[in-house]
């Protein structure tokens, strides 16, 4: 019979067991590591500082955040808002598919989420009113156009500042 592991004793032998104080170092228990969990990090690679807890989401697949021409332009629409981009946070969805909107949420904290495209669209936020401002629960959201859709057509770029304005 093994006796390397003396914590197993107790299951074969029912009286008590007395070690003599000699012996009770090369019985002692080790306490078993447990298994180290891994914690998946939530960090999140955007343009800006989030100083105004006003996230901006993009959708750039061949851009690390978002276009030269598409960030000077959103740039300018934030200088008429006395905005700076490090009052926002710029976040490309293209480059965070593994996070849905809790994760983001909970990251940003946002006042304010404005959403460029229909493929900025983040999973498990609620449905809302293109080209609409809305309240949420603890947050506004506006749902509305990209900049290349704004570029393209002049209308479009002004229905959204109609709404980015009072946003």
């Amino acid at each position: 019979m093994p006796t390397e592991n003396a914590a197993l004793l107790r299951y074969f032998l029912q009286d008590d067991l007395y070690l003599l104080n000699e012996d009770k170092t090369a019985y002692a228990t080790t306490p078993v590591a447990q298994p180290e969990t891994e914690t998946k990090k939530t960090g999140f690679n955007y343009l800006g500082g989030n100083n105004e807890k006003f996230l901006i989401l993009v959708n750039y697949p061949a851009h690390e955040h978002l276009e030269e021409a598409h960030l000077k332009a959103l740039e300018s629409t934030l200088a008429r808002k006395q905005l700076m981009r490090i009052d926002v946070a710029i976040l490309n969805l293209a480059k965070h598919t593994e996070h849905n909107a809790a994760e983001v949420l909970g990251y940003f904290k946002p006042a304010k989420i404005l959403i460029l495209g229909m493929d900025a669209i983040l999973q498990g936020l609620p449905p809302t009113v293109f080209n609409t401002a809305e309240a949420k629960s603890n947050y506004r959201q506006l749902h509305t156009y990209n900049f290349t859709e704004m570029i393209a057509d002049r209308d479009k770029a002004k229905a959204f500042w109609e709404q980015v304005k009072n946003f």
